[in-house]
């Protein structure tokens, strides 16, 4: 039978702002997202520091006050893209360009000494299907959110759970935030609520088949319009 209790099984995370920077598109889209209704399966967490000592640590922390947590939704601003990225791969690598928050800018330094160089991740992508709004991307970067990537996957294996890591671009209601180009693309709010929305219902469908349980036909939630298709 389904799992309708209001069990949270899907935690979904955003970074704070960086590299002086008001803003974070991640953030917002989180904050968004937790105005839905999702039946008590899903907690959002928000905001993780861009740090790369400090951001796996409270994550898990925040994981332990779940204990049916099955899966981990990380995200992250990808200034640049123009479309959600479903990232597939994570390295073994940190090689920052810039500092983080807290002022540590490794070089050439592996995330876990004696671990694999490169680890995929546990979300299914491959069956999600396609949209103009997100595609699949073979690269985190080498920057925190490759770091907590890949420390998310390195988890998802020892634990036998699912984790996984989506960069948002830049969005519309960033305009005011004068530390971004206006030349640089942004998508709009809605469109990528939708997107997202769609790909954490994605994640709730590869959990409940892990689990061995059979969805029933979605509802639309209270509390949102039925999102435009994607």
């Amino acid at each position: 039978m389904r799992n309708t209790g209001k069990t949270a099984v899907l935690l979904v995370t955003a970074f704070e702002p960086f590299d002086g920077a008001a803003t974070n598109a991640s953030l917002i889209l989180l904050e968004k997202l937790k105005q839905q209704d999702w039946e008590g399966r899903v907690v959002f967490f928000g905001p993780v520091p861009v740090s790369f000592d400090e951001a796996w640590p409270m994550i898990q922390k925040e994981m332990a006050k779940y204990p049916d947590i099955e899966g981990v939704l990380a995200l992250g601003q990808a200034e640049g893209r123009k479309n959600i990225c479903l990232e597939r791969v994570a390295l073994n690598w940190k090689n920052a360009s810039i500092p983080d928050n807290t002022g540590v800018q490794p070089r050439n330094a592996r995330v876990i000494a004696g671990a694999p160089d490169a680890l995929s991740t546990t979300f299914p992508w491959q069956k999600i299907g396609d949209s103009p709004d997100w595609q699949k991307s073979y690269s985190a970067g080498t920057y925190v959110c490759n770091t907590l990537m890949y420390q998310l996957l390195d988890w998802s294996r020892r634990e036998n759970k699912i984790a996984g890591f989506v960069h948002v671009p830049l969005l519309a209601s960033q305009n005011a935030d004068k530390h971004f180009d206006a030349e640089t693309p942004r998508m709009k709010d809605e469109v990528a609520v939708a997107a997202l929305t769609r790909i954490i219902d994605f994640s709730l469908e590869t959990i409940d088949t892990r689990l061995s349980v059979t969805p029933a036909p979605a509802a639309p939630r209270k509390g949102r319009d039925n999102p435009p298709s994607v």
